[in-house]
């Protein structure tokens, strides 16, 4: 888990924990909650989507991102190249965005394919160059007009 904040893009937080989806919710509403009611964009792959249900269901935390009409973040073929390119302009242009050990060990052994895609090298891990990736996208998204429809959706704005 990663927390930027929104108009520098500085990690401001870390979570790198095992938890099972319930407490994963729990401790991702809390930690959403602590920095002022935070945008929560959960990764709705795989077992993101049981997240996202506890964290509407059970934690009743409202402020979710959604896109095309769905809670959470989809990481796709098509989104992830464009996820990663971000950061890793980031970390050439403005490094002192990133202030995790773990999250630039992580960056180090984060490898383009020979069939194209990315991902953690053999025997690596890429959970916090991928969830720092989310942020940087959900941002750059708010940023770029997603406001507005925060605003709309909360009814402040008709």
């Amino acid at each position: 888990m990663q927390v930027v904040e929104l108009t520098t893009g500085i990690q401001c937080a870390e979570l790198q924990q095992h938890l099972n989806p319930l407490e994963l919710a729990r401790v991702s509403a809390a930690l959403a909650r602590e920095y002022g009611g935070a945008i929560l964009a959960v990764e709705r792959n795989n077992h993101g989507s049981g997240v996202i249900a506890y964290v509407s269901a059970v934690e009743r935390y409202r402020k979710l991102y959604e896109h095309g009409g769905q809670a959470g973040w989809l990481t796709s073929a098509a989104s992830k190249p464009e996820m990663v390119n971000r950061i890793a302009v980031q970390l050439v242009e403005s490094p002192w965005l990133f202030l995790s050990r773990a999250l630039l060990e992580e960056c180090r052994t984060f490898i383009n394919r020979a069939n194209g895609g990315s991902g953690a090298a053999n025997g690596a891990h890429d959970d916090c160059v991928m969830a720092m990736a989310i942020a940087q996208s959900v941002r750059a998204e708010w940023l770029g007009g997603g406001a507005e429809r925060w605003r709309r959706k909360a009814g402040a704005v008709s």
